[in-house]
Parts: structure tokens; sequence; C-alpha cells
């Protein structure tokens, strides 16, 4: 029978057992101080600490050496579906923290632990060409007994074409983030791939697959962030209204406009060397041009920066030459690569000699498979995401961002889409009693699941950015930089 849930926040550590390099067991669940677990859409594994207090010495007498595992489960009562659940897929202890001394009998042990297809990459390498989709050579690579071997969930997004990929003695993970680079959803043609575990497992897909999952929570700053703050008496409502409600919130950065000048975020450009046919194009990125050519959170799509003029003729979009990217390639038609090309000449004797022995026809017509043996193979195509992906990761790690603490539950995880209302500060003049532009939908990109035993609360402490405004800017008057007119006086010295 499910567990009731007595208030926001608790938790049942179910197992936590240390296995040593031995194959000695041992529950620690009762001598745990804290429990952390990160997870983050920009890091290809899990990571976390263990504190314990320490009274067996089980640093000595086990010995702990950092060559240990940990299997633990954690659940939210009424929510046993959704548990965090690491018993069998353990985490690997690869270092022994800190050890504070606390009293005479005992001491404070840190445990630091990751995932073991982490150490298993560092502890691999690939020397191999694979000629498949991106996404079925990530496949590949997960499940390879002599690469990572996970058996944990893998969430794949269909990548566009067959790709001629050689690993020269790459790490697994290393490989995988040159095709996240390079992957381009099969879907909608998004170049915005990631590759990252969270608790149910991991993620090569989208931001826009990220997206489709829909809000996945919804959270509130004090009453005056929800009409429904506390609008029910009972038990239960009182329950859901508390995890909605933030513990504490702060907004650490907000449109910083010369970083993403220089990032390329607001306009850049790619001249792709093209190595094959002797000649190189170039491609523009605009932020205000481009903006909307993939989907992004708000339905509205609003952009962040104002696109007004901001001298006679140019908004801050109209500078692509602000950052400059340099990139090779060799096609042949129909966006083939052409650096697989075979050309089968008919007229050298070893070419000759060859048909007389397998008996084929010396006059017959060479067939477009002998002319091009690559013709299913795609080339890196960098004009079509380059420029597109560069802007969007830049934007999602240094954009709008909000860092809040919450009442913790074992259903969220970092990649999922939140709703955020934030309370207007000050003077409400148009009575909105929510922030126009900092309210509205945010991608999870960091968290932290914190447990304390002692106290049986789970807080999760999270960063989210958007990529969006839920409205767009008005414009009241001219946004030029005031500036007089004429020349600088020269002064010669």
């Amino acid at each position: 029978m499910a567990e009731t849930l007595q208030f926001a926040g608790e938790f049942r550590l179910d197992k936590c057992e240390l296995i040593s390099s031995s194959g000695v067991s041992a529950d620690i669940s009762k001598i745990i101080a804290e429990i952390n677990i990160f997870e983050d859409i920009f890091s290809t594994s899990l990571t976390g600490s263990i504190i314990i207090s320490d009274t067996n010495n089980l640093v000595d007498n086990m010995p702990i050496i950092g060559q240990e595992y940990i299997s633990l489960k954690i659940t939210t009562p009424s929510m046993e579906q959704d548990a965090i659940d690491f018993t069998e897929n353990v985490f690997c202890v690869y270092e022994m923290g800190g050890r504070t001394p606390a009293g005479t009998n005992s001491e404070v042990v840190e445990l630091k632990i990751c995932s073991p297809e982490l150490l298993r990459n560092e502890r691999t390498r690939i020397s191999k060409s694979y000629e498949e989709t991106a996404d079925q050579i990530v496949k590949s690579i997960m499940e390879n007994e002599k690469y990572i071997n996970t058996k944990k969930d893998l969430y794949l997004e269909p990548t566009l074409g067959i790709r001629k990929i050689l690993s020269p003695n790459y790490h697994p993970y290393k490989l995988i983030q040159r095709l996240t680079r390079e992957s381009m959803s099969a879907k909608n043609d998004s170049p915005h791939y990631l590759f990252f575990e969270n608790i149910r497992g991991f993620h090569f897909r989208s931001l826009q697959s990220l997206y489709e999952d829909g809000v996945q929570g919804e959270f509130h700053f004090g009453d005056k962030g929800s009409d429904e703050a506390y609008s029910s008496s009972s038990d239960s409502g009182k329950l859901v209204q508390a995890y909605k409600r933030m513990i504490n919130f702060s907004v650490p950065s907000k449109n910083n406009s010369l970083f993403d000048i220089k990032g390329g975020m607001l306009g850049s450009k790619l001249i792709m060397h093209d190595i094959y046919n002797k000649k190189y194009n170039t491609s523009t990125f605009s932020y205000f041009d481009d903006h909307n050519k993939h989907e992004r959170l708000e339905e509205s799509n609003a952009p962040k920066y104002n696109n007004v003029l901001i001298d006679d003729e140019n908004t801050v979009g109209n500078f692509t030459d602000s950052r400059i990217h340099l990139h090779p390639t060799s096609v042949t038609t129909d966006d083939r690569d052409a650096q697989y090309l075979r050309v089968i000449d008919k007229n050298t004797q070893a070419a000759q000699a060859e048909e007389d022995r397998l008996g084929i026809d010396p006059d017959r017509e060479i067939s477009t498979a002998e002319e091009d043996a690559n013709k299913d193979f795609m080339s890196n195509r960098a004009d079509k995401w380059l420029l597109q992906r560069q802007q969007r990761i830049h934007e999602l790690s240094s954009g709008m961002t909000i860092n809040m603490s919450v009442h913790g539950n074992t259903t969220l995880t970092a990649g999922q889409v939140i709703s955020v209302s934030l309370p207007v500060f000050g003077v409400d003049h148009e009575n909105t009693k929510i922030s126009k532009h900092q309210s509205g939908l945010y991608l999870i990109n960091k968290l932290r699941h914190t447990f304390n035993p002692p106290t049986r609360t789970h807080t999760v402490s999270l960063q989210a950015t958007k990529d969006s405004y839920p409205i767009e800017f008005e414009s009241k008057a001219s946004g030029q930089e005031p500036k007089p007119g004429g020349k600088p006086t020269v002064y010669e010295l």
C-alpha cells in the first residue's frame, strides 16, 4: 500500500548500501547526513556526494578507497512509480572527499559519486569508422560492451542523413559530443542537439524535443505570484500549493549584451571552405531575421532584445562580423560528402586487368554507384547547423537565468520545461500581479537534489533559462544611441 505524503519535500530512503571493492557491503542509510545528486543538460553524466557520520571506522574496515559502489533508492511517498532508483544501475564512488572529526568516536566523511558510465568513458577509446545516422551511432556506442555498455534507458531522437564518421582513438563521449554538435533532427531540421544524463537515463535529443514534452512543473514566489495560492483549505490542496511555492529565488543574470555580441548570439558569420570544389561560401546569422527559424519555449517567440534601430540603419542583430567562424567541408552534388568519392578509371592497366579477371565487359557503362561510392554519405553541412546551434546554446548558457529552491520530489529532472510566475516588486502600474517579462516558461538546465535523512526533507535547487519572452517589447520612442552631431574635436599633442 502506497504511503501517504505528510508534508511537501518529504522523501523515503528505501535503500543506501555501500559495496566495497572486496565484495563486502554495508547498509549506511542510518548514518547518512546528506545526499546530493547533480544533473546538467550540458553534462554527460550524473555526479553527486553522500556525507556520512562514520562511527564504525568504515574507512579502514571496508576499506573505502574510491573503488566502491552505492546502491541507492529514494522515493517520494505516493509517487513510487517515479522513484530515483539506482539499485540495479549503481553509482560509483570515485573519491573519498574530506574527513572531519566529529568527536572522539566519529568523523564526517564525504563520498563523491558518479555514474559508472563516466569512468568507463575515461577507460576506453574508439578506433573505428561508423556508417550510420548519428542517433544510431550513439546507440551503438552506448550499448557496446567494449565501450559504455550502459543498461539505462536511452532517449534518442532520429537524425538526418547517413554519416561516415571516423573515430581516431577518441573517448566515447568525445565522439558523441562531436555527433551532438553536427546532428540535425529528421523531424524538423533542428541543429540544437544535446547529450546528457538525468535520473531517468541518457538523452540524445534536440531542444525542440524537450519542449514537446510540455510543462512539467509550475512555480510561484508567494501568494502574489499565483491566483490559486492556498485557495484550497484541504490538506491535499495545501500540499499541492506548497510544492508550487518557491522557497527562495534569485536572478543572477539577464541579457549581457557585451557577452552576447562576442559570443555571436546577436550576429555571426560562417565562411565554409570547400576543399573538394576549391571554393568557399559565406553564411550569416542575424538575431531578429533568424529568431523564429526553430521552435522556442514561448508561443509568442518574442525576442529578448528590442528590434529597434540603434543608429541610422542598424539594429543590434545587423553586425554579423562580430563573430566569424571558418569551417572546412567537401561537398559533391546533392549535399554528399566528397571525401569518400571513388572514381573508376577504365583506362588504367590495373583496372583493365581486374575487369578481365572478374569477367566484366570493358565496354559497359559505369554505374552511378561506381562513379560515386559515397552517394549515401551526408556531408557535415556546417552552414545548416553551426551558426544556429552556436546562437541557441549560448542563449541557454548565459541568457535570462533564474536560480531557485523548491520542495523536492522525484519527478523533477534536468531538461524539463517549467512555468514560473514572479511577482512585481514595487508599484504594479498595470495591475498584472506578475512580472510580464520575467515570468513564463523556462528550461531546467542544472538541478541539484539534496536529501536530508535526519529531517526527511528533500530540496531541489535548480537553474533554469529561457530563450524568448512571453510578450514583445513596445517601442515608445527612438532606440538610437544619444550622441551629439558633428565630428569629435582632435587635439594635436
